[in-house]
């Protein structure tokens, strides 16, 4: 998720903790945590009791991976949970909630064939799709439960974390009861289940293509939408990225021309309105008419003096899809 949904979401999370918090059986019962997943699947907060929880920061990184993301679920129920004994009894178990507002850019069937195998089930695992842009049909066979929110707006993910905290809160009250939440807690309007899941079609229809800005050397992202028709790319949004986002080099990408954007929007730190590819590292960056005339450019990631034809005029280059 980029842009105002990523901050939607980010709200939201805080809107449920705040919840949990007033409410005495989730204070008496409720752990949270929190796995971020993109080019990589990675714990952003260990499961810690309600109370002691502070929200967190959410950040944009490349790619959905949904594999690495079950895995690392399942490694941190095998380490995390209190199984029960015959002299005591443990954990209840856990709620696992997953939101995506895209499709998974990892190999995610053989980690959900391994979580789904193991007896007695370890969660009870509600799929969420916010958005045009999901492929339900994976989201189905990982989930329990398939859920999809319409609209990625203040509204509607506003509605979802009001859903998401009185399910969480139903479940703290009767956790050994074994209910289906998404019918035992009214689904809040711009929320529907999944029940038979559309054939996926690979259309990919969001394109984000990475920059740097040549004067500043800060990386930005441009999200590009296709015409519903096919053809060519219209933007939507420019948003600034975190200074080590393309530290760990791991994108989803395809191939794609410049001739195929409809439009270039200007950088957001020197409002440059084109961008140009370095010859050697491959890395985009922003250059506008004056900078296009001089004699050479100096590349603001591998410092490579480049010449008008190293940073050529239409071109391919990568860019992650979704």
């Amino acid at each position: 998720m980029v842009g105002e949904p990523l901050d939607l979401v980010e709200a939201g999370v805080h809107t449920m903790i705040s919840g949990l918090k007033r409410n005495p059986y989730a204070l008496e019962t409720v752990h949270m945590s929190i796995i971020g997943f993109d080019a990589k699947a990675r714990v952003i907060m260990p499961l810690t009791e309600v109370n002691k929880v502070r929200p967190p920061v959410l950040s944009i990184r490349p790619g959905t991976a949904l594999g690495a993301a079950m895995d690392l679920l399942a490694q941190s129920i095998g380490s995390d949970l209190v199984k029960s004994t015959k002299e005591s009894k443990g954990d209840y178990r856990p709620l696992v909630f997953i939101l995506t507002d895209g499709q998974p850019t990892d190999d995610w069937a053989e980690a959900v064939n391994r979580i789904r195998g193991i007896k007695p089930q370890v969660a009870n695992i509600y799929a969420i799709g916010c958005g045009g842009d999901v492929d339900f049909e994976t989201l189905a066979k990982i989930g329990d439960v398939c859920i999809h929110v319409k609209d990625m707006n203040t509204e509607s993910i506003g509605k979802l974390f009001v859903w998401l905290t009185a399910s969480v809160q139903s479940n703290s009250m009767a956790p050994d009861e074994p209910v289906n939440l998404a019918k035992a807690i009214p689904m809040e309007p711009g929320m529907e289940i999944v029940d038979k899941p559309p054939k996926f079609t690979d259309q990919k229809s969001r394109l984000f293509v990475h920059v740097t800005c040549r004067k500043t050397r800060k990386p930005y992202m441009i999200v590009y939408r296709r015409s519903p028709h096919g053809g060519d790319y219209h933007s939507q949004m420019t948003v600034p990225l975190p200074a080590d986002f393309f530290s760990d080099g791991a994108r989803k990408s395809s191939p794609i021309n410049e001739q195929d954007l409809n439009d270039i929007p200007p950088c957001p730190f020197c409002q440059s309105d084109g961008f140009g590819k370095c010859g050697f590292c491959h890395h985009l960056f922003c250059i506008d008419e004056e900078s296009a005339e001089e004699p050479f450019l100096v590349c603001p990631v591998c410092e490579t003096r480049l010449t008008a034809s190293d940073s050529g005029a239409a071109f391919s280059f990568d860019g992650s899809v979704g």
